[in-house]
């Protein structure tokens, strides 16, 4: 009897890295349908923080 083993898959690409991220970026639940009431990354966008996924923005800055 032969075992077969799995093949292997190459990594999966990250969808960013820690070199991507702004000054400031907090992960925050969107809210919206377009993003599934996740959470998701906002970057400081004047007075509030703008989703990186859906361009919404939500909130003031402290």
């Amino acid at each position: 009897m032969r075992l077969r083993l799995p093949r292997r898959r190459p990594a999966p690409v990250p969808a960013f890295t820690l070199a991507d991220l702004v000054p400031g970026t907090r992960w925050l639940a969107c809210h919206t349908t377009t993003c599934a009431h996740n959470a998701t990354r906002h970057t400081p966008h004047g007075t509030g923080y703008q989703c990186t996924t859906c361009g919404t923005t939500k909130g003031d800055q402290s």
